[in-house]
């Protein structure tokens, strides 16, 4: 499941990216070339950079690519250590619920009926972006999770492995 959601959003972000690019092209060409510029690609610079913000942040947390003070938790024990990943998850946990999914929902809820002004789009699916954004965070958030409960049962057992080879 990790696998096709990493896929889907590494497709979104980058295909993102790209119609970023040739709609950024586009302006430069009307603004520069035909001395009339366009007037929907600065809006859809802007929604598209949130979308890409949201998206590419919650991919990013999902790999563990994120920028993380680890230097004082790296220097405590191994066990300490996997038992403070998992207190921040579930801190990160509450945050997301609260701020993301709990504020991104009350917001699309408040832009219902408003609509963009160049594109015409209705506001909600920018706002979207945040409930969906919630939503990959609180996914990987979880399998951080997994992943540290099973490092901690292979911390425990690793001892009496070895306590089983050398009696």
């Amino acid at each position: 499941m990790r696998k096709i959601v990493d896929r889907i959003t590494a497709f979104l972000t980058c295909s993102l990216m790209v119609a970023m690019v040739l709609v950024a092209c586009w302006q430069v060409f009307t603004r520069f070339v035909l001395n009339s510029p366009s007037t929907v690609t600065e809006e859809f610079l802007r929604y598209a950079l949130v979308w890409l913000t949201m998206l590419g942040a919650a991919y990013t947390y999902g790999l563990k690519k994120h920028l993380a003070i680890v230097f004082v938790a790296r220097k405590l024990p191994e066990k300490i250590q996997r038992i403070l990943d998992f207190v921040v998850e579930a801190i990160i946990i509450v945050f997301i619920v609260s701020v993301l999914l709990f504020g991104g929902t009350q917001t699309y809820r408040s832009a219902m009926g408003q609509v963009s002004s160049a594109l015409g789009m209705p506001m909600q699916y920018l706002y979207l972006s945040v409930v969906v954004a919630g939503v990959l965070f609180i996914f990987y958030a979880f399998i951080h999770i997994f992943e540290t409960i099973n490092k901690i049962k292979q911390t425990d057992l690793q001892p009496k492995a070895r306590e089983q080879i050398n009696p």
